[in-house]
């Protein structure tokens, strides 16, 4: 069980590890492809692959698997089309690390940047997020913008619910499970007299 005090310290004795992963999974991840992934163990994720559409500005579910074993997985088939529609446009791992120039040791690789800064998963975009652990049903989450926020932003990132401003570009996330309250105690911000 996390705490927001070990979310802090983490970021705090893990800095430049942090920023230089998100600087990693964003170089490694094709243009306009959405990738989140988070570890189950060394060889096991939960994968989700979002592709840009031809001729718009939206992207289509292209894979999503549960409890993915990287080194054994067989693709299901035959599959329906309500599989294709809402579970993506293919179920073959080896066709999506091809479109996405990855092999299993990328996956390796980004297991121990993430296992050396006390992580389990990633997401990229603005802001990237860095999953560092549960509490209860949920996840505690750092989300790294680009630049830094401004105060207009610090204050619409700290909404004594489930996110809180930190410092400098990073927010501090809570992604609550799908029971139970999505707002956190360790998140409200004392109010002054």
């Amino acid at each position: 069980m996390k705490t927001k005090q070990d979310l802090t310290k983490n970021y705090d004795e893990n800095k430049s590890e942090i920023l230089e992963l998100k600087n990693h999974f964003n170089k490694i991840v094709p243009k306009d492809f959405i990738i989140q992934i988070r570890y189950n163990s060394s060889d096991n994720i939960d994968f989700f692959v979002y592709q840009p559409m031809e001729n718009l500005d939206e992207l289509e579910l292209l894979f999503q698997q549960w409890d993915l074993d990287i080194d054994q997985y067989v693709p299901q088939n035959p599959r329906s089309d309500y599989d294709k529609k809402y579970h993506g446009i293919t179920n073959s791992f080896i066709d999506v690390k091809e479109k996405l120039n990855w092999t299993n040791q990328t996956f390796i690789d980004l297991y121990n940047k993430l296992e050396n800064v006390n992580c389990m998963g990633i997401s990229n975009g603005d802001p990237t997020e860095i999953e560092y652990g549960f509490k209860g049903m949920g996840v505690f989450s750092y989300l790294i913008f680009d630049e830094n926020l401004n105060s207009d932003l610090q204050e619409k990132y700290s909404d004594d619910c489930s996110q809180m401003f930190y410092k400098e570009n990073i927010v501090l996330d809570y992604g609550s499970g799908a029971t139970g309250s999505f707002c956190i105690p360790e998140f409200k911000r004392k109010k002054t007299e």
